[in-house]
């Protein structure tokens, strides 16, 4: 393998804490309102969030990576209609960054993000990783997603808060990126605790949405 292009697929998260100085804290301010947060129980949304806990339910086990993904994944961030006029969502697009004093570089494509732009993603603040079924441990979620949040790090440049999710199985985990520390949440079930994830989608569009509404 050239070292020089190391692919985001093959970073431990551990590896990414040493080649960038990342500090791995238990808590994080801006993750710590996930805690309070829960849908409304007159919210319209509830049936239809509903019928998809249904199906992972009985499909979770037997899904592989991609139907996952267009059967639960992809409806169900749906609903939550990440669409603005100051951000819109990208998928597959690639992100690379140089470490080791500029000496090596790292790229991937990323799942999903958010950034402003309409053909080319310019400051993306906002990305999700979705992983394979539960069984599988062939490669480190975490790493995959936390290498692509430094990407968007340090080509943004704007010292703003770079916010993630990974989905490993059925539970979802979120994760906050600030100067050189990073938290990540405890897990949300997508069955057991599906309202409550919604919510915190929720709260990431509103904070994507006083993010980029900055201008």
């Amino acid at each position: 393998m050239n070292k020089k292009n190391k692919p985001f697929k093959n970073w431990l998260y551990e590896e990414v804490e040493e080649a960038f100085g990342l500090t791995r804290l238990r808590e994080h301010p801006l993750l710590s309102q996930l805690k309070t947060l829960s849908l409304d129980m007159h919210d319209p949304r509830r049936p239809a969030i509903e019928q998809l806990r249904l199906l992972l339910l009985d499909y979770i086990d037997s899904w592989n990576e991609d139907e996952y993904k267009f059967m639960f994944i992809s409806p169900f961030i749906g609903l939550a209609k990440f669409v603005s006029p100051h951000y819109k969502v990208f998928t597959q697009r690639p992100l690379s960054v140089k470490y080791e004093h500029d000496t090596k570089t790292t790229e991937g494509y990323v799942e999903f993000m958010l950034a402003k732009g309409i053909q080319i993603p310019r400051k993306p603040h906002f990305f999700l990783h979705e992983y394979k079924p539960e069984k599988r441990r062939d490669n480190d979620p975490l790493g995959q997603l936390l290498i692509a949040m430094v990407a968007a790090q340090v080509q943004n440049n704007d010292a703003k808060p770079i916010y993630g999710i990974y989905v490993n199985g059925r539970n979802w985990f979120f994760v906050v990126l600030e100067g050189q520390s990073y938290a990540v949440s405890v897990a949300y079930s997508a069955d057991d605790n599906i309202f409550d994830l919604f919510a915190v989608l929720l709260y990431f569009k509103e904070l994507m949405e006083q993010l980029y509404g900055e201008g």
